[in-house]
């Protein structure tokens, strides 16, 4: 079977009402649909013999392969322009047997990636706004660490960094929805647009990876009690507007707000939070769920998300190991 690396980016990441209101570029096409070509030719030079690219209903896809002659597959799926578009390609590129994928997009992005392929073998590259999940890389370097991982030179468990913390969401015992970074509990919501970018009724906030140099609701528990990805345990952060002790972070580039903290606690994983509606879910910096009066949900980490691929150490071990050296054959 031929080594086979999975690229999927998602058109609309970067593009929400947080760059607006922050101060922070927004992506183009044009620059996204390089980006793609990039972590293309990187995954061929890599080693992988057939790179999967899922299809989009902006065609960035099509025009990122136009008159690029390399082993690319456009995978035809249906597409709506939602975010389930990234979670079906990751299920399409699971079914085709991809052995990596290469992830370019922000929070939510990786988030539908894990939705529709849970414990992927992932390059994570930051293409959003926030980016507190991926890591800000040239996507030629990305795309050539995930076909060295995807190549085979080495096993892919020795290449892993960590696997990903997950909260899953379950809403009366049934599961519902799952974050990669937090999820922000809000109570008397009016809406609006989908992406947080103030603290306007957020009650509660909890997080799976909580790190002082994030930027969105994450690193409020960042700055009062840090954790690592390979910690099996996060962040709770009880806030109230008029509580004394309090917190200024950034919650998109360029934007701080401030945050009352009525109580900060580490649970581990595995431990239950539970929530009673009702109550309006934000998971990733998006709102994308609500709990009617008197529904119940619990909040739960969990370490068996997506598997991140150690850029560094697949180079370093690819490097040892003679992979780019090429011998030359000289006639007589």
């Amino acid at each position: 079977m031929a080594t086979t690396v999975g690229v999927i980016t998602n058109p609309r990441s970067g593009k929400d009402i947080r760059r607006l209101v922050a101060h922070a570029s927004a992506p183009n096409d044009t620059s996204r649909i390089a980006d793609v070509r990039r972590l293309i030719v990187g995954a061929v030079e890599g080693g992988a013999e057939l790179v999967l690219l899922a299809r989009d209903l902006h065609g960035l896809g099509e025009r990122a392969i136009s008159g690029l002659d390399l082993p690319v597959e456009l995978l035809d799926f249906d597409v709506d322009g939602s975010g389930g578009d990234t979670a079906r390609a990751a299920i399409a590129m699971k079914e085709r047997s991809a052995d990596v994928l290469a992830v370019y997009g922000g929070d939510g992005t990786h988030r539908q990636v894990a939705r529709g392929w849970r414990d992927a073998p992932i390059v994570a590259v930051a293409g959003g706004t926030n980016n507190a999940y991926p890591q800000m890389i040239e996507p030629t370097v990305a795309g050539a660490a995930a076909g060295l991982a995807a190549a085979g030179g080495v096993p892919l468990d020795d290449l892993i960094a960590y696997q990903s913390l997950v909260i899953d969401i379950d809403v009366e015992g049934i599961p519902a929805d799952l974050a990669l970074i937090d999820v922000a509990v809000i109570r008397g919501d009016t809406g609006g647009s989908p992406s947080l970018w103030s603290l306007d009724g957020v009650e509660q906030i909890f997080t799976a990876v909580a790190e002082p140099w994030s930027i969105g609701l994450s690193a409020f528990a960042g700055l009062v009690a840090p954790t690592s990805r390979t910690d099996d345990r996060g962040v709770l952060l009880d806030l109230d507007p008029s509580a004394s002790q309090r917190v200024r972070a950034p919650i998109a580039p360029g934007h701080y707000v401030e945050a009352g903290l009525q109580s900060v606690s580490v649970v581990e994983a595995e431990q239950g939070v539970t929530v009673r509606g009702p109550a309006v879910f934000a998971v990733d910096g998006e709102r994308a769920g609500a709990l009617e009066d008197g529904q119940w949900a619990s909040m739960t980490l969990r370490r068996n998300g997506p598997r991140v691929i150690d850029i560094r150490r697949t180079f370093s071990l690819a490097v040892r190991r003679g992979h780019f050296y090429t011998e030359v054959n000289e006639e007589s």
